[in-house]
């Protein structure tokens, strides 16, 4: 019975599969913050859980580490177009964020630097009732693919970083 439990996820682990909402983070010497401009974000919250999901610790009260801070996000939802009778047919979602990354010793290791999103998607009045829950989950996964984006290149610049 063992053997049939163990069977996937050898399979899976063979073929070089990992979550998608995992980034790879180079060995990081010290603990990670996430602050954020807002204090009930929900990308400050979801980047912490990307850190801890990739095995980087997050530092407790009074610790000092890496600090991540989200000096601005916004997500703005434009008509794209409109048929002959002017009614929207496309929208354009435009999520940006501006963070920036310091050490420790409160060196800046990422000046603010912006990072923007954009997905167009189709509106058909026929079938309203899906449209708000289609633009929930497209934002949902702007969000989602923001938090790799920062990931990623917060993992680039402390590979690039003298040891």
């Amino acid at each position: 019975m063992r053997a049939l439990f163990l069977l996937p996820v050898l399979l899976l682990a063979g073929c070089g599969f990992k979550p998608s909402n995992v980034v790879s983070m180079a060995a990081i010497d010290a603990p990670f913050t996430v602050n954020a401009k807002n204090p009930y974000s929900p990308l400050a919250d979801n980047i912490e859980r990307a850190l801890s999901a990739s095995g980087v610790p997050l530092a407790k009260a009074g610790e000092t580490g890496y600090t991540i801070t989200i000096a601005d996000e916004t997500i703005e939802t434009k008509p794209l177009s409109l048929d002959q009778f002017a009614q929207v047919r496309e929208y354009v979602s435009r999520y940006r964020v501006e963070y920036s990354l310091t050490d420790a010793a409160g060196a800046t290791l990422i000046d603010k630097q912006v990072v923007e999103l954009r997905r167009e998607f189709t509106y058909d009045v026929n079938t309203s009732a899906g449209s708000p829950a289609e633009q929930e989950l497209l934002q949902r996964e702007m969000q989602q693919e923001m938090i790799r984006a920062i990931l990623r290149r917060t993992n680039l610049v402390l590979q690039s970083r003298p040891k």
